[in-house]
């Protein structure tokens, strides 16, 4: 079944996950190891709820994970930062990971990184700005996904960033989801998901 907007957009428009977020999708690990990845200190590791999360205001330190079939969805709320290049590397060593932030106070991002290397990462409010060892390799799912390879079309042109804020996340989520196979649904955040405890600060 294709992924849609419809099926990302309760994350993108709603207030579930808050206005600030990153969801990282890393292919191939178990839920343990990817959050040992991000840095999480090992006696951190345990199984968390995200209403145990909100509750205790556990948040942006730590962060859940949670299955996708054959990936694992990474759940930052109120990180306010996408994966450096660091977290990068490691998420991806030998699999595959997209990553999309979301911030309604500064800017939105979307990451996809193969085995160390970071392909193409670009905000999703200005597509046309991309960068990456491969920055052209997604341009046609980026287009399937809603979102505009050459926007905007120059620096010196006028544009309003406001007619592309929302809905752009939406597609990078369309994008991510589509790269992945899967989407990330209430089931998911809600379901039985497995937290850690970053031993720096985001």
């Amino acid at each position: 079944m294709e992924i849609e907007h419809a099926d990302v957009r309760w994350v993108s428009h709603g207030w579930d996950l808050g206005d600030v977020w990153c969801l990282t999708f890393v292919r191939g690990l178990t839920e343990a190891e990817a959050l040992r990845r991000t840095g999480a200190v090992e006696e951190s590791i345990r199984p968390l709820s995200y209403a145990e999360l909100v509750d205790k205001g556990l948040f942006p330190g730590t962060v859940l994970a949670g299955r996708l079939g054959d990936w694992v969805v990474l759940i930052g709320r109120n990180q306010g930062r996408a994966p450096d290049s660091a977290a990068v590397s490691a998420l991806s060593r030998g699999t595959e990971m997209v990553s999309v932030l979301r911030h309604d106070y500064a800017s939105d991002y979307f990451i996809y990184a193969v085995d160390g290397d970071e392909v193409t990462g670009f905000d999703p409010r200005k597509p046309a700005w991309r960068y990456g060892s491969d920055p052209e390799r997604l341009l046609e799912e980026m287009g399937h996904a809603g979102l505009d390879p050459a926007y905007p079309p120059s620096d010196d042109d006028e544009w309003d960033e406001s007619v592309v804020h929302r809905p752009a996340v939406d597609g990078a989520l369309v994008l991510a989801a589509r790269l992945a196979g899967v989407a990330f649904t209430h089931e998911v955040l809600h379901g039985p998901l497995t937290g850690g405890r970053r031993a720096q600060g985001d």
